[in-house]
C-alpha cells in the first residue's frame, strides 16, 4: 500500500455565508450534493473530529424534538377457545344435555300486620245514654215543658198515664225514662214482652220497698 492512500486529503473550505441555503447558521458548513453538508452522516453524526452531532441536525431534531421510531403493534391473535368437554358414559357415548332450570322467582316480603291498639281495662267505656233510652234529653224535656199527661189504655195492663213526672196519685203512671229502659230492656232479650204492670207501693211510686231481712 502506497504512503499516499494512508493520507487523508484535505476537506475543502466551509462555504461563506452569502452562499449557504437560507437558515444555515453552522461556520463549518460546507455545501455538498443538493442542500445537504458534505460532513453529515445518517443519524444526525458529523465526520469532522472536533464535532460529534451535526449543528442544524441537532437545531430540528434536538432532545426536544427527536422523533422516535414508530413500532406498529403486534397483531392481536385471537386464540381459539379451547373445547367444552363432553360428558361421557361408562361406554364413551356422550350424555344429552339436560336443560339448567330457571331460578325460582323470588317472594315478595309478606306486608308488614297492623297491630291494633289494646283497649285499657282500667277505661271506663263510654255509654251513651240517649242510645240506650231510644230518644234524646231533648225529646224528653221537651215533653216535659209541655206539662201535659197522657193516658195510654190496654187490654192487657188497663189504663197507664204517661206523666212527665210521678204525682203519687192511685194511678198507674210511668215516665217517658222508665218507659224507654222498660223497651230497652225487652230490646236485649228478643221475643220477650211485659205482661204486668202493677205499682207495688203507693207512698214511693219510684222504688218500691224491698222487704226487711230475717235476722
Amino acid at each position: 500500500m502506497a504512503l499516499r492512500d494512508l493520507i487523508r486529503p484535505a476537506p475543502p473550505p466551509p462555504t461563506p455565508a452569502a452562499e449557504r441555503p437560507p437558515g444555515i447558521t453552522c461556520e463549518k458548513y460546507t455545501r455538498g450534493e443538493g442542500k445537504r453538508c458534505l460532513h453529515f452522516q445518517q443519524g444526525g453524526t458529523c465526520l469532522l473530529p472536533d464535532e460529534f452531532v451535526c449543528t442544524e441536525w441537532q437545531k430540528h431534531n434536538g432532545p426536544n424534538k427527536r422523533a422516535l421510531p414508530v413500532v406498529a403493534p403486534a397483531p392481536v391473535v385471537d386464540e381459539p377457545h379451547a373445547p367444552k368437554p363432553v360428558a361421557r358414559d361408562l361406554f364413551g357415548n356422550p350424555l344429552p344435555e339436560v336443560a339448567t332450570p330457571a331460578p325460582a322467582p323470588k317472594a315478595s316480603p309478606p306486608a308488614p300486620m297492623t297491630v291494633a291498639p289494646r283497649p285499657d281495662a282500667d277505661a271506663t267505656p263510654a255509654v251513651d245514654v240517649d242510645q240506650l233510652r231510644g230518644f234524646t234529653t231533648d225529646n224528653i224535656e221537651s215533653f216535659k215543658a209541655l206539662g201535659v199527661e197522657v193516658l195510654l189504655r190496654s187490654e192487657t195492663y188497663g189504663d197507664v198515664w204517661l206523666v212527665p213526672a210521678y204525682t203519687g196519685r192511685d194511678r198507674k203512671e210511668i215516665t217517658p225514662e222508665h218507659a224507654a229502659t222498660l223497651a230497652r230492656v225487652m230490646s236485649v232479650f228478643p221475643g220477650s214482652h211485659i205482661v204486668s204492670f202493677e205499682k207495688t207501693n203507693p207512698n214511693n211510686p219510684e222504688r218500691p220497698e224491698r222487704p226487711s231481712r230475717r235476722s
